[in-house]
């Protein structure tokens, strides 16, 4: 197991010895128009691995992280780039652990766990962007309300948002004014960032700005009334956040139990604590119990979040 870990090291050290000392036949000189910027090997290695994985993306037709996911949770890198780093993150984690405890199982293992916490850092980050979108509408509303009462248009309202508001809600915005300005249907543009952010509230404020183009009267009344409404859902969801408190924290601590049995058991008792990742035995009764830890603690997610 040893050797086989150290044959992976050569091997990756070796591939980035051949990338970075390795040119290309063909001077760039000559393969460039106009003035060639020259750039670092470490810069160009990166540049190559990308260009890879993504041909590999293209030919396959499927990707683990979509540009949408990425966009959501503001990671301005390609889909490419961070397919890159999550294989390289892994292989190394994969090499380290693989000569840190000569189990080559427990190495493939820590190899999967890498993509696996990156899913789970995008869906946390766009959640996180989308809760945070959802706290600041009612005071954008506010603000697009006050600059139609002002004689603005909603195009201009919708722009003084984008300036004005905070991160998510100013890029949001600053979306739908461009895609405006490129000829896209404002009302459209709206219904498209509501499915982006997942929010209802923000679909009710298109839905009446279009019931309001095909039926007449004053846009700030209407704005007002959803404004009210909108309000008066805030202050249900914050009751019902309030009485579903007891059942979330009680689900965090059950998750956690768990964790630090674990870390007790290696912390005063390191041999006892071993088995589990020395022995054949110890590793599948250690897939299960991570199998069965998600399982039970999408239940128990699924148990204590109420949607209002």
């Amino acid at each position: 197991m040893l050797a086989l870990g150290l044959l992976l090291v050569v091997l990756s050290v070796g591939s980035l010895a051949y990338l970075l000392l390795v040119e290309p036949r063909v001077a760039v000189e000559r393969r460039s128009i106009g003035p060639v910027t020259r750039r670092g090997s470490m810069e160009a290695v990166s540049d190559r691995l990308v260009s890879a994985v993504d041909v590999v993306l293209r030919r396959r037709g499927w990707v683990p992280f979509t540009a949408a996911e990425l966009e959501l949770s503001g990671v301005a890198a390609s889909v490419a780039a961070v397919v890159t780093a999550v294989l390289v993150l892994g292989a190394s984690l994969c090499a380290a652990t693989t000569l840190l405890t000569g189990n080559v199982l427990l190495g493939l293992f820590a190899a999967a766990a890498v993509p696996a916490a990156a899913k789970l850092a995008l869906v946390v980050k766009g959640s996180r962007r989308r809760a945070d979108f959802a706290g600041q509408l009612q005071d954008s509303l506010q603000l697009i309300a006050a600059a139609l009462r002002a004689g603005q248009s909603l195009a201009r309202a919708l722009d003084s948002v984008s300036r004005e508001a905070p991160t998510p809600m100013s890029s949001e915005m600053a979306r739908v004014v461009n895609e405006n300005r490129l000829g896209r249907d404002i009302v459209v543009a709206m219904h498209g960032t509501a499915d982006r952010m997942q929010n209802e509230d923000f679909r009710w404020i298109a839905d009446a700005v279009s019931i309001q183009r095909q039926s007449g009267g004053n846009l700030n009344e209407v704005l007002d009334r959803v404004s009210e409404t909108l309000r008066e859902r805030a202050a249900i969801r914050e009751k019902v956040k309030s009485l579903a408190a007891e059942g979330v924290y009680s689900a965090l601590i059950i998750m956690a139990l768990p964790i630090f049995v674990m870390l007790v058991y290696v912390a005063t008792n390191r041999t006892y604590a071993a088995i589990l990742f020395t022995t054949r035995t110890g590793l599948i009764a250690l897939g299960l119990g991570l199998v069965m830890y998600v399982i039970g603690g999408l239940w128990m997610r699924s148990i204590v979040k109420v949607k209002v």
